[in-house]
């Protein structure tokens, strides 16, 4: 397997501790969620919080409201240090639809806010339990200035 494929890190990356990992989240708006749908992988953009162990979105019925709940998905999100360093965190869990739940976490969490991209006419909250917990750290080789 290449390094671009390795789970190992090289000189210029560093594997995140999980504590590090859910600080960055905590901090982020945005990130993208993979999922199967009709047998096929999927991913789309989506606005999020963290609410305790869980990342939540709202979405109107459609494919991820309908290919989601009760199934395993994936959350990623990323951002940058400063210009040479950058950092992607990445969720493994369960999909929930919790808009109808009546468990007082549930109830808690759709008390936040989210400002999702689009309006939305039926909301749906979807929360992912977080089980498995990744990221990684990147430090970029320094550019070289152009020599004339």
């Amino acid at each position: 397997m290449s390094a671009a494929g390795s789970d190992r890190p090289t000189s210029n990356t560093r594997i995140l501790s999980e504590l590090e990992c859910r600080t960055l989240l905590v901090g982020q708006q945005f990130g993208r969620v993979a999922y199967i749908s009709n047998g096929l992988p999927m991913i789309a953009p989506v606005n999020v919080v963290m609410f305790e162990d869980l990342v939540v979105f709202c979405s109107d019925p459609g494919d991820k409201v309908s290919n989601m709940p009760l199934r395993q998905v994936c959350f990623e999100t990323e951002g940058e240090d400063d210009a040479n360093a950058r950092w992607s965190v990445i969720v493994h869990g369960l999909a929930r639809d919790v808009t109808t739940a009546l468990d007082p976490q549930y109830e808690r969490m759709r008390q936040t806010g989210i400002s999702p991209f689009a309006h939305l006419i039926e909301p749906h909250w979807m929360a992912i339990e977080i089980e498995h917990l990744t990221g990684r750290f990147l430090q970029l080789k320094p550019s070289r200035p152009s020599s004339r």
